[in-house]
């Protein structure tokens, strides 16, 4: 009985030592070997600054010029010189006037070229007003990147468990879970191509308006509201219809390929 006491409270020494000796060790670190360590802090400056910035940058002008069908056409020119196009081009008649006429251009340029664009915009005539925002989308570009090249690992996946499936079902689970990644894929694809374009291509929303005795005498308080109420609209409703008319031909795409995916499943389910 006591020997096997002495063995017990002998291995409990013998634990209690190594226990010790560890603690040391681990106590005992160098100075050195702690400060070869960045900082957190000091990491997560570097990551930032390794990170470019993706800025979209949108801008409005509105002015007053003495013919209207001519500055477009200026307009128009101004933008390809910059490198630039004309999005969407839009006229419409004044209310009140028969012969006088408005217009409203959207028009992209490069965005290292918006600064020079807008100066050379504002010498078609008289500025009423001149706005340009800038929105950071930085963090939306890193969340797509980071999803696509997730889905292509899964896509990769699949296609290896596919060429493997060694009975129907397991094949058609395999194919339907493809067809879902890849439409998500070519979704977030289409995504992060607009919103680069975004970034490269800077948005500038030009109103023309004449500069007659029509128009010579501004409105003031409401009167003026509801015009700056007016070409906001106009304004609005012309960058919808273009993003709108972005998307539409991806979404068909993208139902195209579930439906022939679907399609398919069925038909090797029925075999």
């Amino acid at each position: 009985m006591f020997k096997k006491t002495f063995i017990t409270l002998s291995m409990i020494a013998t634990l209690a030592l190594t226990a010790c000796g560890s603690t040391n060790t681990s106590m005992g670190m160098s100075d050195s070997s702690i400060s070869s360590v960045p900082a957190t802090g000091d990491m997560m400056v570097e990551n930032k600054v390794s990170i470019d910035r993706s800025i979209i940058k949108t801008s409005s002008l509105t002015i007053r010029v003495k013919n209207v069908e001519k500055s477009i056409t200026q307009a128009q020119d101004l933008a390809t010189q910059f490198d630039g196009r004309v999005d969407d081009s839009s006229q419409y008649k004044n209310p009140g006037s028969e012969d006088s006429l408005s217009a409203n251009l959207t028009i992209r340029v490069p965005s290292a070229n918006l600064e020079k664009a807008l100066e050379a915009f504002k010498d078609l005539g008289d500025v009423e007003s001149s706005s340009i925002s800038a929105t950071d989308v930085t963090m939306q570009k890193v969340d797509l990147d980071a999803r696509i090249a997730a889905l292509n690992t899964s896509i990769e996946r699949f296609k290896q468990l596919i060429s493997s499936a060694t009975n129907t079902s397991d094949l058609i689970a395999a194919e339907t879970a493809l067809a879902e990644r890849q439409a998500e894929l070519d979704s977030l694809t289409a995504q992060l191509k607009y919103l680069s374009e975004q970034v490269e291509m800077s948005v500038i929303y030009l109103a023309l308006l004449p500069n007659d005795s029509f128009s010579a005498i501004k409105p003031i308080g409401f009167l003026a509201g509801i015009e700056k109420g007016f070409v906001a609209l106009l304004n609005a409703a012309a960058n919808l219809t273009s993003i709108l008319g972005y998307f539409i031909p991806w979404i068909i795409t993208i139902l195209v390929l579930v439906a022939i995916f679907k399609l398919i499943s069925r038909i090797r389910r029925n075999r």
